[in-house]
């Protein structure tokens, strides 16, 4: 059924037609006995202001501040202590430029400092042992190169250790701590699967490979010059 009128005919409306020659809004309006009459003031949706305090993103949530520094204002009254004379320490890890949240670390490194304790490895421990393979992974020799799905950062290298003992190892990336863990840490099953390796390298043998126009069209070639 074709359409009589493609906007609202309450004056001053001009808004999509719904039903009964009214704006989805004036339709409800009729449909409760009232007179639609007037345009409707659309709510327009605004980005969220960021917070005032220097160096804060997050969106506001009352008197001009974020969750955490609203929260913080009303637990202290006030956001920054007043009394503080010496500026806020930085995080003991090297090259992190982020303050301090507990233990000396700042909440990321804190976060991660309890993930690796409770693997038998503090902050201090895991920098040295990073600082010992030189920043990349003990088997493949390379960086991490996975990304956190969350956050869209580079991964820490993982930290290996022995199924059987508990035992820490090294610092791994995600692909070569996976693959250890797929072959189940079997020193029977990477042997096979290194002299698998090294059998096909040895021989040659490459994939297939799919043939196209272009490949056709060159052997024919050859056979009309063969001839």
């Amino acid at each position: 059924m074709q359409r009589l009128r493609d906007t609202c005919i309450v004056p001053g409306c001009g808004r999509e037609h719904h039903a009964r020659d009214f704006c989805a809004t004036h339709y409800a309006q009729f449909r409760r006995g009232f007179e639609p009459s007037g345009p409707i003031n659309a709510r327009v949706m605004q980005k969220p202001l960021e917070c005032s305090e220097d160096g804060c993103v997050e969106p506001v949530k009352a008197k001009g501040l974020c969750q955490m520094h609203y929260q913080r204002l009303l637990r202290h009254g006030y956001v920054r202590d007043p009394s503080r004379r010496k500026p806020m320490p930085k995080c003991r890890i090297k090259d992190c430029d982020s303050y301090v949240t507990a233990k000396g670390l700042c909440h990321a490194h804190y976060i991660k400092h309890r993930k690796w304790h409770s693997r038998g490895v503090d902050a201090d421990r895991y920098q040295e042992m990073l600082k010992e393979q030189g920043g990349v992974c003990a088997i493949c020799g390379k960086p991490e190169r996975a990304t956190d799905k969350a956050s869209g950062k580079i991964k820490d290298l993982a930290i290996d250790h022995c199924h059987a003992t508990g035992e820490v190892r090294a610092l791994l990336c995600s692909n070569c701590n996976r693959a250890l863990g797929l072959f189940n840490d079997d020193p029977a099953m990477l042997a096979k699967a290194r002299s698998y390796v090294l059998r096909y390298a040895a021989s040659g043998i490459t994939p297939a490979r799919q043939t196209g126009p272009a490949d056709d069209a060159q052997t024919d070639e050859r056979l009309v010059h063969k001839d």
